[in-house]
């Protein structure tokens, strides 16, 4: 078996969503579909719905999130009609993906009575469907999240990441992210036949896209903790050119000082390094408040699930030990986070002080702390002291 390098996975994700585009260009509602994972082209965006029936109008109007484009009684008379007339299964009792519209179109009218309605018309046919196996993995899936089962799992990494990454379910562990990741590769290379409906195609093309979107630019292998530790510790090269002036350099500008007066600042110098690394950097990251207290993160790296907690020492009326308690406080409130409790951390210390003789004692008191992977002291430049 080949592996699937990024080469082969630019042009497998190109095959993939030019077989869905094709296939969805004579069916509105497969073109609705891939209109809500943003993968639709221009050119095909103007999609007909003049002919299509009540359940197909209701199915678009929801994966378009165009509240205005059915009204309340559309919905009705969809939720009002029988699975079957004659024996004859309605179309939407096979097709899982136009139901799962219908759920958006229901909930984007924020009505109790279609809501209720809406449960009971899933009831007639979709767990009939599943119990006689007449749904595919992909679609068991989505009939498990649609009929609220108690005990839902996911056989397919591919339908539990779209689902994530639209926002309808939460992935909270970072180690499960990362089982589902290497799983739906698995997929990818193994378990996938290409003859599948275009939105089973194109959910893999929206997984890969934000797959991508997620991993670091600069190392093919990507960056780990240790790895940007180092990076970190190496700051001090840099800052030997450093803007520092005591006299213009040039005869029309007068001479500058950068300062680092601050945590602030710190963390911005930061972000500037990082952020051409790390395209996912966030800042100032505010988390649930507990009581009184509003947690909040300086530097969180998503792709690594790593937080870098960012201090500065002005001088030394601040103990060092002061810092270690701060940052042990900091841990547990990161950690009471679901989406935090197993992230990695890393100290950053901005000694203005130029203690050098307490930075030792200092990082082995921090390392010895339950979940710090780095401690990294930087002192200022003399220059600046």
């Amino acid at each position: 078996m080949v592996s699937i390098g990024k080469d082969n996975i630019y042009y497998l994700r190109n095959y993939l969503l030019s077989k869905a585009l094709e296939e969805s260009r004579a069916n509105s509602l497969k073109g609705a579909f891939l209109d809500y994972l943003e993968l639709l082209p221009e050119s095909q965006s103007h999609l007909s719905v003049a002919e299509n029936s009540i359940y197909q109008k209701v199915a678009i109007a929801g994966l378009r999130n165009r509240k205005n484009d059915f009204s309340k009684d559309d919905i009705l008379r969809l939720l009002g009609q029988a699975s079957k007339i004659d024996g004859t299964p309605m179309p939407w009792v096979s097709d899982v993906w136009g139901v799962l519209g219908v759920n958006f179109a229901a909930k984007l009218l924020g009505d109790d009575d279609i809501t209720r309605k809406h449960a009971v018309w899933l009831k007639t046919f979709l767990p009939k469907q599943v119990r006689e196996n007449r749904l595919n993995d992909y679609e068991k899936d989505v009939a498990s999240l649609l009929t609220g089962d108690d005990k839902q799992s996911f056989s397919t990494a591919c339908i539990e990441l779209f689902l994530h990454y639209k926002k309808i379910i939460t992935i909270h562990s970072h180690d499960q992210k990362q089982r589902l990741r290497s799983k739906f590769f698995d997929e990818l290379q193994n378990n996938v036949d290409w003859n599948l409906p275009a939105q089973v195609l194109s959910i893999y093309v929206y997984v890969i896209d934000q797959l991508n979107s997620e991993v670091l630019i600069v190392s093919p292998n990507g960056w780990d903790t240790k790895d940007l530790v180092n990076f970190l510790e190496n700051l001090p090269v840099g800052l030997k050119r450093w803007t520092w002036e005591e006299k213009n350099r040039t005869p029309n500008s007068p001479p500058e000082k950068w300062g680092i007066h601050n945590e602030y600042h710190v963390q911005n110098l930061l972000y500037f390094v990082l952020a051409p690394i790390f395209g996912d950097i966030t800042d100032e990251n505010y988390l649930e408040s507990l009581g009184q207290k509003t947690p909040r993160i300086d530097l969180y790296l998503p792709s690594i699930h790593t937080i870098i907690e960012v201090k500065y020492r002005k001088d030394t009326k601040k103990s060092f030990q002061s810092f270690i308690g701060e940052i042990a406080e900091d841990i547990s409130l990161y950690r009471s986070d679901p989406k935090y409790k197993d992230c990695q951390l890393i100290s950053f210390l901005w000694d203005h002080t130029r203690s050098t003789q307490e930075h030792p004692k200092f990082k082995d008191g921090v390392m010895k702390m339950d979940g710090i992977q780095g401690c990294v002291v930087i002192c200022s430049p003399s220059f600046m002291t």
